[in-house]
């Protein structure tokens, strides 16, 4: 699929006109990023937005105190890097590619050019940020009524799902974090953690030896944990 074609089907660019769509094209750089890449940490200075042509990204709201909530993932059409446009303000949070990805990035002030030039975009770009305030706001809120073994298996998707292996019934994690950096990350207490995993590995769905980890895809499929 060339440049083009890749950028008409952007969610933010819906409704453009072919022409309209290369002329933006001009102003974009192509960036590529490899699964388990960082696009950008939070507290990074912002450089520009990004359009999400292939591949997925999770954005991590992480702090200080190494505690990090995984708020959403972007998918293959949408737009990440929106919440710095108006001031190049730091980074909010922090993006992870799940996957291979291919984007293209703007520099903030020529992508406000566009919106001022093409008001459809700024139309766009204001419903997708809405529909994601919506959707961080359901998962802070399941968030707030899991227990410590909830929070560790969401925990677990999503750190798998950017840096594990998916061999069909199994995923795999070659070098999990230890139950001391699991429970400063996700401030619940290492006997929980621990505790938790013994559970999981006497009933067959997770299986250690030593940093690796190996779990069975069934365990997050019935507890339906959705980012």
């Amino acid at each position: 699929m060339s440049d083009i074609a890749q950028l008409r089907t952007i969610d933010v660019f819906s409704g453009l006109t072919d022409r309209d769509i290369e002329d933006a094209f001009r102003s974009f750089a192509p960036v590529y990023l490899e699964k388990g890449a960082h696009l950008f940490y939070r507290n990074d200075k912002s450089t520009g937005i990004y359009l999400v042509a292939k591949g997925s990204l999770q954005v991590i709201i992480d702090n200080d105190a190494q505690k990090e909530i995984i708020v959403y993932t972007v998918p293959t059409g949408d737009v990440i890097g929106e919440m710095t446009l108006f001031n190049d303000a730091e980074r909010t949070a922090t993006a992870v590619a799940l996957e291979g990805c291919r984007l293209f990035k703007m520099k903030n002030s020529r992508f406000l050019e566009l919106m001022g030039k093409y008001p459809v975009i700024a139309v766009n770009l204001a419903r997708i940020l809405i529909d994601r305030l919506h959707a961080a706001n359901a998962m802070i809120e399941r968030l707030g009524t899991m227990d410590g073994s909830e929070r560790l298996i969401h925990f677990l998707k999503a750190l798998i799902m950017r840096e594990g292996t998916d061999t069909g019934e199994w995923y795999h994690l070659q070098n999990k974090p230890t139950y001391l950096q699991m429970s400063q990350r996700l401030g619940v207490s290492e006997k929980t953690i621990y505790r938790t995993f013994q559970s999981l590995a006497t009933s067959g769905d997770i299986v250690l030896k030593g940093r690796s980890l190996s779990v069975r895809r069934s365990l997050f499929d019935t507890r339906h944990i959705h980012l």
